[in-house]
């Protein structure tokens, strides 16, 4: 018997996240870099992520409550793509360094709120036609790849000035797939709204809590790398095309964790376990990279990035659709990615600034140091999940 097509809705999210991490993939790894040709230090590159940060924090546990709140996902996730898009464009026009400040924070807000409420429309999607997360999700890390590589390649022959234009011309894409993602609500589950209060009561569960920290610090535990990657591997001699090779084969093996049995792996140890396991993966990569491996050694480290990522990732987006309402999952994706991830990703990156001036590659200790506290905080929540949805009423 032959295999069914996927369903047209799994291709929309799919090519949703595809437009969306085509703009990401360029702009990890090469917008440090824009930001140093611009004419910051490394120690303001620094700064600017990390004040970013504190405005993504806002974007993205904000919007997300406004959208589920107003039942408007799709329209929310659209504008705040499409308004990232001409922002970054503006950037061309930019001469000092206070507007292209508040021009990072703009960007940073906008691109923040659209995170969450496509992850909530996504899950949404998937119970609504039946298809799995894991591989729609990838198709978002195949464009990730595609961007690395490609965009190494011009920046490499034409200039780091191409990466502008490549990050709006793919946020546009993804606003106009936004407008008419799957995952807009239309069963009685996804008509309810959420209220303020509904959401507050998120704040009451230990076991929400603790898993927000766990996702917290095991995903900002990349913040260095997220800050420095492709600064110190450029200091180190690596050209720009290595570097987008480097960041393309960590998203090359988190594609096949996803692909290949990212469900299964969440299915069978758990979604807090998943986290659990990212968070131990990265007491091994972080330390690794603060030793400055040489390259062969580099290849192995960055594969590491499919547990310390992916996995982590994946068992946090489990973790919400099992524990927490339709109604309340992009408002929940906010609190946890935006809010928890942002406040310890600032942080994590504003010591960064002042790490990295310091000890170069040392910096990456941090790292370590987050997800040994991930890792207690996940093994806690694990212990006291009963795997069903948390409390969000008053006990009676």
């Amino acid at each position: 018997m032959t295999r069914p097509a996927l369903p047209a809705e799994a291709l929309t999210t799919g090519a949703f996240y595809g437009a969306f991490f085509l703009f990401l993939g360029a702009h990890l790894p090469f917008w440090p870099i824009w930001f140093a040709e611009w004419g910051l230090s490394a120690r303001e590159i620094g700064q600017f992520a990390s004040v970013a940060i504190i405005a993504r924090v806002a974007g993205g546990v904000i919007a997300p409550a406004i959208a589920d709140r107003l039942g408007a996902g799709r329209v929310m996730l659209g504008a705040a793509c499409l308004a990232a898009a001409l922002l970054f464009a503006a950037h061309a026009l930019i001469e000092s360094r206070a507007v292209l400040l508040l021009a990072t924070l703009a960007t940073a807000a906008a691109v923040s709120g659209a995170i969450p409420i496509g992850d909530a429309l996504a899950v949404s999607a998937t119970r609504r036609f039946g298809f799995d997360y894991a591989r729609a999700r990838a198709a978002g890390s195949v464009a990730f790849i595609l961007a690395n590589l490609v965009v190494g390649w011009l920046v490499a022959r034409m200039g780091v000035g191409v990466v502008l234009w490549w990050v709006a011309f793919w946020l546009a894409a993804a606003g106009v797939l936004g407008w008419i993602h799957p995952g807009g609500g239309r069963s009685k589950a996804e008509r309810e709204r959420a209220s303020l209060r509904e959401a507050a009561m998120l704040f009451r569960s230990p076991v929400f809590l603790a898993v927000a920290a766990a996702s917290a610090l095991t995903q900002a535990s990349h913040g260095v790398y997220y800050a420095y990657g492709s600064v110190h591997w450029r200091a180190q001699g690596y050209s720009e095309d290595v570097i987008g090779a480097l960041w393309a084969f960590a998203v090359i093996v988190e594609v096949g964790l996803m692909v290949l049995f990212g469900g299964r792996l969440v299915r069978r140890i758990g979604p807090i376990g998943a986290m659990a396991l990212g968070a131990a993966a990265g007491l091994l990569r972080w330390p690794l990279m603060a030793l400055d491996p040489p390259m062969a050694m580099l290849w192995p480290v960055q594969a590491l990035h499919a547990l310390t990522f992916a996995a982590a990732y994946l068992g946090m987006i489990a973790f919400i659709a099992a524990a927490t309402p339709t109604r309340l999952g992009a408002t929940a994706q906010g609190l946890i990615g935006a809010g928890a991830g942002g406040v310890v990703m600032a942080a994590i990156t504003f010591a960064a600034a002042e790490a990295y001036v310091r000890w170069g590659g040392g910096a990456y200790l941090i790292g370590a140091a987050s997800c040994a506290l991930g890792l207690t905080a996940a093994l806690w929540a694990r212990a006291r999940w009963d795997g069903g949805e948390v409390p969000i009423a008053p006990a009676p």
